[in-house]
């Protein structure tokens, strides 16, 4: 009798296992600091636990091994290829330079991450990134997530990335400007978020997330000028004093700067700083928190210029 051996089904209900490798789609012949034909990988070693160690596949057929640092792929010409890492790689680092704006597409994020603890500036200023990655990568150590995807202007959403251990998400997404959702990330340990989601400006809503542990909200949703609606309970034990200019160019109905401000009063913080602009007034339920919160030592800045 004659075998057949059956590739790439799902035999039996059981999954293949998940590609590991972490897999972006780069144009070469897009602005940079290598050759149209090239394109230049940038790491860090702040905050890695593991060194780099790492191979190379490319949608051309190269196979580089053996990588432990920066490195310049060279292809026979210019255009769109996938590039495919695996083994230890724990932080990609543009900052704003290099060929950040070759980078297309994070397709899968597999091993990255693994062994860092610091993303901080990662893929700033990857203006044409979108992320169609539906894996989280290995982000589970990272503490400081600072200004990671900052101007990455083309990215609508981010996996549900483990943030579990994270003490900074300062200016995470700041600036990305077509963001349309933000997941329900676990922030419960994180104490800064001061420009987190700045400039948003077509974020319509935001979720409850666990903001227990801040202790500065400056800037956080300043610019997120389509933000409407904002959950209630939000600051009940948060126990942060700065929200200086945290919803200043915003669209927040009033039933929500009502929910923000009582909340903030339930958190009984004393002298602390808040600022709103745009969008609606606050209504009497919000001016009565108003009026505890000053009683309190607050100063309070909101649409409509309601005082006590």
């Amino acid at each position: 009798m004659r075998k057949v051996v059956l590739f790439g089904t799902n035999r039996g209900g059981v999954s293949p296992p998940a590609d590991d490798r972490f897999i972006f789609t780069v144009k070469t012949d897009n602005a940079g600091t290598s050759g149209t034909n090239q394109f230049t990988i940038p790491t860090s070693t702040t905050g890695i636990t593991q060194a780099f160690l790492y191979d190379i596949e490319t949608s051309d057929g190269q196979t580089i091994t053996g990588v432990t640092g920066n490195t310049t792929i060279t292809f026979p010409s210019a255009g769109e290829y996938d590039v495919k890492i695996s083994g230890s790689f724990p932080y990609m680092y543009f900052a704003n330079g290099g060929d950040r704006l070759k980078l297309l597409d994070i397709k899968n994020f597999g091993i990255y991450a693994l062994g860092s603890t610091n993303q901080n500036f990662a893929l700033r200023g990857c203006s044409n990134m979108v992320i169609s990655a539906n894996d989280i990568g290995h982000f589970e150590n990272v503490t400081t997530f600072g200004y990671t995807f900052f101007d990455c202007t083309s990215i609508t959403s981010i996996p549900l990335i483990d943030t579990g251990n994270a003490t900074i998400l300062e200016g995470i997404l700041r600036n990305c400007s077509s963001l349309i959702s933000i997941p329900l990330l676990n922030t419960s340990s994180v104490t800064i978020f001061t420009s987190s989601w700045s400039g948003c400006s077509i974020l319509t809503s935001f979720p409850l997330l666990d903001l227990s542990s801040g202790t500065n909200f400056g800037n956080a949703w300043q610019n997120c000028s389509s933000l409407a609606t904002f959950p209630a309970n939000a600051f009940d034990t948060t126990p942060a004093t700065n929200y200086s200019n945290a919803f200043l160019t915003t669209n927040l109905l009033t039933q929500s700067i009502d929910d923000i401000l009582v909340s903030l009063d339930i958190s009984g913080v004393s002298n602390g700083t808040f600022s709103q602009s745009g969008g609606q007034a606050p209504s009497a339920t919000g001016e009565a928190a108003i009026d505890s919160l000053v009683g309190k030592g607050w100063t309070i800045t909101v649409t409509g210029g309601y005082t006590p």
